[in-house]
């Protein structure tokens, strides 16, 4: 091991006394000291980029869980006959509500909603806890004014009362 080498004297204006090659590069010889005030927020800043970004990917993946919803026409296709209930839960999400027939359970899928027209709602029927049907369900969301007894389009006001004369 090397001993550090000794501060160069100076002289009255600040310049070294040596300024032989030997004394101008002593920074890069075996054993010199570094700094370490760069070392420790660059290297910081380095390393908690990539930590911060995988807790955020882990915090976005846990709330979401491993699933993605696929409650459309062509996505809901790639459901099979003889799938489990926690496959299709894992392809579909959580089912709107469960409904028995006979010795079937269906789960219902979909969004219903009310400023479309039209909405579509699936259900996956199990037999022994595999899927045995899936079938499609069309809603309208046309309501039916109770006073005059004609369809009200969604989003439109219910038509105003005749007075009677």
């Amino acid at each position: 091991m090397s001993a550090p080498n000794p501060p160069l004297p100076s002289v009255p204006d600040g310049a070294p006394a040596d300024t032989s090659p030997d004394a101008l590069f002593t920074a890069f010889r075996e054993g010199a000291q570094k700094k370490s005030g760069r070392f420790t927020f660059t290297w910081f800043v380095a390393a908690a980029v990539p930590v911060v970004l995988a807790l955020g990917f882990l915090g976005l993946w846990r709330a979401n869980g491993t699933s993605f919803s696929v409650v459309t026409p062509h996505g809901i296709k790639v459901l099979r006959a003889g799938m489990t209930t926690q496959e299709v839960g894992g392809l579909l999400g959580n089912p709107l509500t469960l409904q028995k027939q006979g010795a079937q359970d269906c789960y219902r899928y979909g969004r219903p909603n009310f400023v479309n027209e039209v909405f579509v709602v699936y259900s996956v029927c199990y037999e022994q806890g595999q899927v045995r049907d899936v079938l499609t369900h069309q809603y309208s969301a046309w309501q039916i004014d109770p006073a005059t007894g004609t369809f009200v389009a969604p989003g439109q006001p219910a038509a105003p009362k005749n007075p009677a004369g």
